[in-house]
């Protein structure tokens, strides 16, 4: 049985612990696992308990990473540098730490420099989330057919990425490697920005005296764009800190094109405003054309013949060769 350690049950880390729980151990390449689960608020732990994501409670960080084979850093980006800091007197040689922040650089070489070399750091993001937070959020299904970011350390042992990998693979998501900086300046724009653009609009428009008679005319368009302004505001402060230069560049982009579009209506250019909104409907039309939750090349290596490799666990599973993964 394999011991997995969950530091964080907000609504990522209880999704994980019920996902992984749920697992057929039959079918998962981890086979039977145990979930001991901590948080420093002891509201989410019973709440992580009550929707049966954990076998075990823990009372603290060198509790829950005893005996553990892997540990999910599930926390806000800012609270994963001290996290790894107690971590790396606590954890035994061999064991795999992985993590489920959106921005992945810092958090890189938070653990390339504070973890020990004996340990190996394969950095995850799952592309799967909500508006609301908390564990009573927290949903097992969250991860299926979603994308899951995979940013390992060059210390990392590949046998521990496989078992990432089959980690990802038991909770119905699908690994998709990538480039730590590569995978900030991407999530910065069809992630991050959206996120300060919906709060943006929510203080633009509540801030005006009339926001009260304002209110009740919101209807179904203020709604979508505003729903994720409804998001933990700690996750999204600490994402802005510290995916800050991917996510400046766009919001100077887009602070370019509103400038332009101020232009366009201070000049009553009709024919340049049309031309904006139809390339937005024709891109938006596009994207929605793709299948949902494709990874790139993924059409092309989705037949890709596959070797058998023992993973540090003992199981063998088939896999591509890691050079010619999508």
């Amino acid at each position: 049985m394999i011991q997995i350690a969950i530091i964080g049950l907000g609504m990522i880390g209880t999704s994980l612990g019920m996902a992984l729980r749920s697992a057929n151990p039959k079918e998962s390449l981890l086979g039977e696992v145990e979930i001991v689960g901590f948080d420093q608020n002891n509201r989410a732990i019973k709440d992580a308990r009550g929707r049966l994501a954990i076998d075990r409670e823990a009372r603290s960080i060198a509790e829950v990473v005893r005996n553990a084979q892997i540990v999910i850093v599930a926390t806000p980006v800012q609270a994963i540098r001290d996290i790894f800091t107690q971590l790396a007197t606590l954890l035994p040689a061999g064991v795999i730490v992985t993590d489920t922040a959106s921005a992945k650089a810092q958090v890189c070489a938070w653990a390339h420099e504070l973890l020990p070399t004996t340990t190996h750091f394969v950095g995850g993001h799952p592309m799967a989330g909500k508006e609301q937070s908390g564990a009573l959020a927290a949903d097992p299904d969250l991860f299926k057919e979603a994308i899951y970011c995979l940013t390992p350390d060059p210390r990392a042992h590949k046998d521990s990425v496989d078992v990432i990998d089959a980690m990802v693979n038991a909770i119905g998501a699908k690994s998709y490697y990538i480039d730590p900086d590569e995978h900030d300046a991407y999530v910065a724009g069809v992630s991050h920005l959206p996120f300060l653009l919906s709060a943006a609009l929510v203080a633009a428009t509540s801030r005006s005296p009339a926001w009260k008679e304002m209110a009740p005319l919101a209807a179904t368009g203020f709604h979508d764009v505003s729903r994720l302004a409804s998001g933990d505001p700690t996750m999204h402060r600490d994402i802005c800190i510290t995916n800050h230069v991917a996510l400046t560049r766009w919001i100077n982009e887009t602070i370019t094109l509103l400038v332009d579009l101020r232009e366009h209506l201070a000049q009553h250019d009709s024919a340049a405003l049309e031309q904006f909104f139809q390339h937005a409907k024709e891109k938006r039309d596009e994207w929605l054309k793709i299948k949902p939750n494709q990874r790139p090349g993924e059409d092309v290596f989705s037949n890709i013949h596959t070797v058998e490799r023992p993973n540090l666990f003992g199981f063998r599973r088939p896999q591509p060769d890691r050079k010619r993964r999508p």
